[in-house]
């Protein structure tokens, strides 16, 4: 059986970690997740910094939108 869940960022780690320790259960691409969202969160964490020193300029809430 396959199964997709989603998971709140903030707890998503945490219950990877602990799902990857019980026997029947098989975590396709964690370490790569693991550290996607580890850079990700790096990245974002720059970005705000810059934009709070007024070095980055950021989207605007329509631009994010035109995206989708």
């Amino acid at each position: 059986m396959e199964v997709t869940l989603e998971i709140k960022d903030d707890k998503a780690i945490s219950i990877l970690e602990t799902l990857r320790t019980m026997k029947g259960i098989k975590i396709k691409n964690f370490s790569k997740t693991k550290d996607k969202y580890l850079n990700d969160l790096a990245q974002a964490y720059k970005e705000s910094e810059l934009a709070e020193k007024g070095k980055l300029k950021l989207k605007s809430f329509e631009d994010l939108i035109n995206e989708i």
